[in-house]
């Protein structure tokens, strides 16, 4: 190879450092931003425990929806907490293979009990329409009884979309304002979750769903295997331990109140980011059962989150109707295998 004289040694090397440098702050991320986990959280001590109601025992639900999320990346040093929380009780680890794995249908899954070949969307662009045919959790329970309330919080708007669609809808169906100077949406994730936190405080509703949205964005941005996507799994599980701590706190001073926690996910992240196929690091999905009906460290790979909303409306005592998934106080079938 000829040698490159002195001026033009300098210009490549200018030339590299400048292409070189917003990678070290996007893909792969700087050390100091990325990859410190912090002090040791002592897990067992961020909530406490779940607690069966006594009395005239009024159920309760919490369902916590993290956008993006692949479990395997959420191990105890990432996410003590959601780990911490899964030992307390019900952690299925399967897939949702054949479904459509973007946002939009899985969330309308998750809060129908329906597979995306039975209410239709196929995006993140929809209306309230599908929803007529195949009503939202909310909407069966307020028909079952409109003296529930329920309650719907997320960082994504559609979720909202949702929530206050039927002729009977959430009680309150909110999407939090986007914070400004909030590019991880790390601070736009923290209000909607201390929204949570006061509606428990406050009104201890029947249910409350919630959605974060910053563990796919970083996935989007930076990959599913990127220090980004860690840091955001990082920051959201404190935020898990702040809802169920709020519930916890609620459960002891309300011994007639059996509260339940749900936790999944609506899609996977490739390595390198993005979502929307078949492969498994896109179709893998989780769900968290926390409560009493539960048995800790109970492990399988038969529910996912078409499994949601039947297992909210037996907690509730509402009728189902016809769902394609089951609640998780059942056992699964082959016939309800997708």
């Amino acid at each position: 190879m000829r040698e490159m004289s002195a001026p033009a040694r300098v210009l490549v090397a200018l030339v590299t450092a400048l292409v070189t440098i917003p990678l070290v702050g996007s893909a792969a991320g700087s050390v100091a931003a990325f990859d410190d986990v912090g002090p040791t959280v002592d897990a067992a001590a961020a909530f406490g425990v779940p607690r069966r109601g006594v009395g005239e025992v009024v159920n309760k639900v919490v369902v916590i929806g993290i956008d993006g999320l692949m479990f395997d990346k959420a191990d105890a040093a990432q996410a003590p907490r959601l780990r911490h929380l899964a030992a307390q009780g019900l952690l299925s680890q399967g897939d949702i293979a054949g479904h459509i794995t973007i946002s939009g249908p899985s969330w309308a899954s998750a809060l129908t009990g329906v597979w995306d070949t039975e209410h239709g969307i196929t995006g993140n662009e929809f209306d309230a329409s599908p929803f007529l045919a195949h009503p939202s959790v909310f909407t069966r329970i307020e028909r079952a009884d409109p003296a529930r309330h329920t309650v719907s919080i997320g960082t994504w708007h559609q979720i909202a979309t949702i929530a206050a669609t039927g002729d009977r809808r959430a009680d309150i169906a909110l999407t939090t304002a986007p914070v400004a100077d909030d590019p991880d949406e790390s601070a736009t994730d923290a209000a909607t979750a201390a929204e949570v936190v006061s509606a428990i405080e406050r009104s201890g509703p029947d249910l409350v769903f919630t959605h974060l949205d910053q563990i796919d964005l970083a996935g989007h941005r930076h990959g599913g295997a990127s220090r980004a996507y860690l840091a955001a799994i990082r920051r959201v599980d404190a935020l898990v331990g702040r809802i169920v701590a709020a519930v916890d706190q609620r459960a002891r001073v309300r011994p007639g109140e059996q509260w339940t926690v749900l936790v999944t996910t609506d899609h996977g992240h490739l390595p390198t980011g993005g979502h929307g196929g078949q492969t498994p690091a896109e179709t893998a999905n989780f769900v968290i059962a926390r409560g009493p009906d539960f048995t800790a460290g109970a492990v399988t790979g038969a529910h996912t989150l078409v499994d949601l909303t039947p297992t909210v409306l037996d907690l509730l005592g509402a009728p189902s109707g016809r769902l394609d998934g089951h609640s998780l106080r059942t056992r699964p079938t082959r016939a309800d295998e997708r």
